[in-house]
Order: C-alpha cells, then sequence, then structure tokens
C-alpha cells in the first residue's frame, strides 16, 4: 500500500511539472497583435498603448474607422522598426459610446495590461468620463476624435486632443453660413450631449453677433428615432437654413423625416456627418447638405502630404479613408514620436514630450500641443453631391 502511494505521489508531481511548462508556454506572448481585444504589458521589446473607441453602437462605423486608421498606423511604425527598436503593440477596447463602458475600458487597460498611454474617446461625453481616469492614473490620453470644449480645458495636464473643438467648427461654419452665403434666419437642433451643446451654443453666439437670426432651438436624445414635433415647428417658421450639431444615425433620421414634411431648407452640421456612411443612410436627402470636415481624400490642395496615406490606406483597405481614419491615424503617430521622444514606454516621460511636440508634419497638417494639451488645425466645408463630399471652401474663408 505504502509503494502505490509513493508511486501515485510521483505521478502527481510529474503531472504537476508538465502543466506547469505548458502554461508557461501558452502565456508566452499573449499579448495580440494591432487590432486585438487582449494585450501584454510593456516589455523591453514592446510598448504597448491603448485605443478605447466605441466598435459597437450607433457610432460604431466612427469608431471602425478610427481603429482602422490607428492600426494601419502602428503597423507602418513597426515596419520601419518600431520606436527606439521596441515593437508598438495596442490594445481596443469597445466603449458603445457609453461613459461607464468607457471607464471600465481605461481602468483595465491601465491596471491589468499596463499600458503607456491610451487613444481615446469619440463621443465628447465618453473622453470626459475617461479623462478623469486617466488623469488620476497619470496617463495621457490623446482623442482624435472629441470635440466638446471642456476637454482641453485649463487643468488637465493628460489630456491632449489633435483636432479642433467646437469653439472652431461651430464659429467658422457660423461664418462661412453668414457672410458667404447670406443665410441668416436659422433654426438649430442638436444631441443633448455635450458635444451637441457646445456645438450649438457656439453657432448661435457667432452667427447672432454676425446679425443672423436664430429662430429655434431644439435638443433630442442619443438614440432617438422620432423628430417629426421638432421638425414640424421649424417649417412652421420657414427658416433660411437648419443646423445639426449631431452624428450620422440620427441626423439622417431628421433629413428623411423633414423631406417627408415637405421642409424645404439649406441644411448644415458639423464634422460628426464626415463619412460616407451618412448620406447612405439618408437615402438621398443629404443632397446639397454644407457640413464641416477635418480631412477629405483626395483634397490634395488642402492637404499636400495626405496622398501617400490615401494610397496606402485605400490599398490596404479598399476604400478611401474619412475624417475619422486620418484623425486616427495621425494620432497614432503623434504619440509614437512622442514614446520616441520619450525614449521609453514610461508614462511621465511621454507627457512631458507631448508638450514638446512642435510642428509636427502629419496629413492633416503640422501639429503643436498649446498649454491645455489643444492641437491647431484647420478645416473645410464641404457640400454633398450625388452622394460625395466636395470641398467648397476651408476656414481662410471666413476671413
Amino acid at each position: 500500500m505504502k509503494k502505490k502511494f509513493v508511486i501515485l505521489l510521483s505521478v502527481i508531481f510529474l503531472v504537476g511539472v508538465f502543466l506547469t511548462g505548458c502554461g508557461s508556454q501558452a502565456g508566452e506572448g499573449t499579448g495580440q497583435e494591432t487590432g486585438q481585444e487582449t494585450g501584454s504589458n510593456e516589455t523591453a521589446d514592446t510598448i504597448t498603448i491603448g485605443g478605447i473607441f466605441p466598435l459597437t453602437s450607433g457610432s460604431a462605423y466612427q469608431g471602425q474607422s478610427f481603429k482602422r486608421g490607428i492600426s494601419m498606423a502602428i503597423d507602418e511604425v513597426n515596419g520601419d522598426g518600431g520606436v527606439n527598436g521596441a515593437e508598438l503593440k495596442i490594445i481596443f477596447e469597445d466603449d458603445k459610446s457609453i461613459p461607464t463602458e468607457g471607464v471600465n475600458a481605461a481602468e483595465k487597460l491601465i491596471t491589468q495590461d499596463n499600458v503607456s498611454a491610451i487613444l481615446a474617446n469619440f463621443n465628447s461625453s465618453v473622453t470626459l468620463a475617461v479623462r478623469a481616469v486617466t488623469e488620476r492614473e497619470k496617463v495621457v490620453q490623446l482623442t482624435p476624435g472629441s470635440t466638446a470644449d471642456s476637454i482641453t480645458e485649463p487643468g488637465h495636464p493628460y489630456m491632449f486632443r489633435n483636432l479642433m473643438p467646437n469653439s472652431f467648427q461651430g464659429p467658422q461654419l457660423a461664418k462661412f453660413v453668414t457672410k458667404k452665403l447670406n443665410l441668416k434666419n436659422v433654426a438649430i437642433i442638436a444631441e443633448n450631449t455635450d458635444y451637441g451643446r457646445s456645438g450649438a451654443e457656439q453657432y448661435k453666439e457667432t452667427a447672432e453677433g454676425l446679425g443672423a437670426n436664430i429662430m429655434a432651438v431644439e435638443y433630442y436624445n442619443h438614440g432617438d428615432k422620432d423628430f417629426y414635433a421638432q421638425l414640424t415647428k421649424f417649417k412652421n417658421l420657414n427658416p433660411d437654413a437648419v443646423f445639426i450639431a449631431g452624428l450620422i444615425t440620427e441626423g439622417a433620421q431628421i433629413l428623411k423625416q423633414a423631406r417627408d414634411l415637405g421642409l424645404e431648407t439649406q441644411w448644415l452640421g458639423l464634422g460628426g456627418f464626415t463619412n460616407d456612411k451618412f448620406a447612405e443612410l439618408a437615402e438621398g436627402a443629404a443632397e446639397g447638405m454644407i457640413h464641416v470636415s477635418y480631412f477629405e481624400p483626395g483634397a490634395y490642395e488642402y492637404f499636400p502630404e495626405s496622398k501617400e496615406f490615401v494610397e496606402n490606406y485605400n490599398e490596404k483597405y479598399g476604400m478611401n479613408p474619412d475624417m475619422y481614419a486620418a484623425n486616427g491615424y495621425e494620432a497614432a503617430k503623434i504619440l509614437a514620436e512622442a514614446i520616441r521622444m520619450a525614449g521609453s514606454g514610461e508614462r511621465e516621460k511621454i507627457r512631458e514630450a507631448m508638450t514638446q511636440i512642435k510642428d509636427l508634419p502629419g496629413i492633416c497638417g503640422p501639429t503643436t500641443f498649446d498649454e491645455n494639451g489643444q492641437a491647431s488645425k484647420g478645416l473645410l466645408f464641404v457640400r454633398i453631391e450625388d452622394g460625395k463630399r466636395v470641398p467648397i471652401g476651408s476656414e481662410k474663408d471666413t476671413k
């Protein structure tokens, strides 16, 4: 009996050794490459960053576009030898356009995956919620897509943004519409979020300062599907134009329902409508709409550095890049440069390097961050013609 017991213990020991060995092999390199959902801690040969965007939900189109642009940039960085010899990896998380989901994603990336910095988010309300986490943990957060003014307000040293806020978008559009197009009786319908409210307020303030008459301001909730009440009110007012501060899903519904009501007017919008999916969802109702854009493929007069990017993106994904892909791509390149300047993936050194970036060349123009982490960029005005966005001017035309 004793002999059998000794044999049994020996077998258990050998099985344990075997399983331990297998476990070690399975655990090596479990961090996924670009575009995967799981990742690994930084090693001497890799630096890991995070990406948080709405990969599902109503803003998934934009989120997936950011992901494609960022992934392409990281592939290029690694193809050129990485950052100071280290491979750059990214772990993407889905915030579903929900602030709490964004917070959970940020906490996971920082505490479990030990990322060096984060690219996030699209929806301004999510970006602001995530900012509280990145600030507490002292991790750089660079947003390529959120435009609420409060994001880069003073006092948030870990927050950066590589596109212009609503306080630039809305006023520039208001100047263009009021001074160049002479449309002065305007109604506004806006998403009841940080993005929508600030966009509406900035447009209203500037337009009224130029002598325009803002006839009405109406709000709706993200996810709403019925806009007939607001649009009926607008039809009775007979405005020269209606400005929408919202995103593509609700924006397309607004335009289709306005068409149903026979509301004929000049439609205006912020940069949230800058993708091909919007015109498709609107089913022809978006024809003639004028809105803001930060990037257009083929607009080399405005973005002379973007030709190679557009060609490579087409080759890789079989489609043209939109504004979101371009901003995501540029944000990833900016962050890679900051990591290079920092000399490592150390979080505080990356933050210091971000503040030192000056006139960094990029496909959307050079990047310099001010003392609040805000980059200075230009913008375009585009008109939808035959379902395509056609540039009709830039912020230079509002002088």
